[in-house]
C-alpha cells in the first residue's frame, strides 16, 4: 500500500476571485470544468466547456494537463475524472483537487478508478468536515492509501472496470426500454378493454 502523496502531486484548483469570476463569457480566454460536468462514474458529460475570463492573472501552473485527475473536495459525492481533452488554458476551481500522478508508477485511469471505489468512499466518509457544506482536506486525500500493482495489471483493472461500467449502462438502458414497452402494452390493453365495453349493447 502507498499513500497517495508518495505517488502523485496534489494541488488545489485555481482560486478565482471576484463575484463573477466563473460567469460564462462566450469570448473568454479560459475553459472551465464545473462539478456538474462530471458524472458519478467519472465521465465528462460535455466537451463543450464553459468559457470564463478570470479577473486576475492566472499562473500557468494552474492550467490542466491531459492525464490530471480531478477530484471534487466538496459535497458528498466521491468521484474522479481523468482530464484528457487537448485543450489549452483549461481550469478548475478550488472545489477540486488536481492530482497529477507519477505515470511511471500509476496510471491516471487506475488512480481515478480507485478514487471512485467503495473503499475510497468509505475512507472519505469518515473524514469529511462541515455541517452545511462537507469538505475533504488536502491532508485527507494525501494520506489515502491504495495498492499500486504493476502497470500491466493496472491496465487490466482499468479495462475490466470500463467493461463492467458499459455492461451496467446497457443493462440499465434495457431495463428502461422493457419498462416503457410493458407500460405501452398495458395502456393498449386498457384502451382495447374500454373500447370493447363501449360497444357492448345497453341492457
Amino acid at each position: 500500500m502507498h499513500q497517495l502523496s508518495a505517488i502523485a502531486e496534489i494541488r488545489m484548483g485555481a482560486t478565482l476571485r471576484g463575484r463573477d469570476a466563473t460567469r460564462s463569457v462566450p469570448t473568454g480566454s479560459c475553459h472551465f470544468v464545473r462539478i456538474g460536468d462530471i458524472s458519478q462514474d467519472g465521465e465528462l458529460l460535455t466537451e463543450d466547456l464553459v468559457r470564463i475570463e478570470p479577473q486576475a492573472s492566472v499562473s500557468e501552473a494552474a492550467f490542466l494537463r491531459p492525464g490530471d485527475v480531478l477530484f471534487p473536495n466538496r459535497g458528498t459525492r466521491t468521484t474522479a475524472l481523468v482530464y484528457r481533452l487537448d485543450r489549452p488554458r483549461t481550469l478548475v476551481g478550488a472545489q477540486f483537487f488536481v492530482v497529477r500522478p507519477d505515470v511511471g508508477r500509476v496510471l491516471p485511469e487506475y488512480l481515478a478508478w480507485f478514487l471512485r471505489t467503495e473503499e475510497a468512499a468509505h475512507y472519505f466518509e469518515g473524514r469529511r468536515k462541515g455541517s452545511y457544506v462537507q469538505i475533504i482536506q488536502r491532508s485527507d486525500l494525501a494520506e489515502l492509501e491504495l495498492p499500486v500493482p504493476p502497470l500491466a495489471l493496472q491496465h487490466k483493472i482499468v479495462e475490466a472496470a470500463e467493461l463492467a461500467l458499459r455492461e451496467r449502462i446497457l443493462a440499465e438502458r434495457l431495463t428502461a426500454l422493457q419498462w416503457k414497452l410493458a407500460n405501452r402494452l398495458l395502456a393498449e390493453a386498457a384502451g382495447k378493454h374500454s373500447e370493447n365495453k363501449s360497444k357492448e349493447p345497453s341492457p
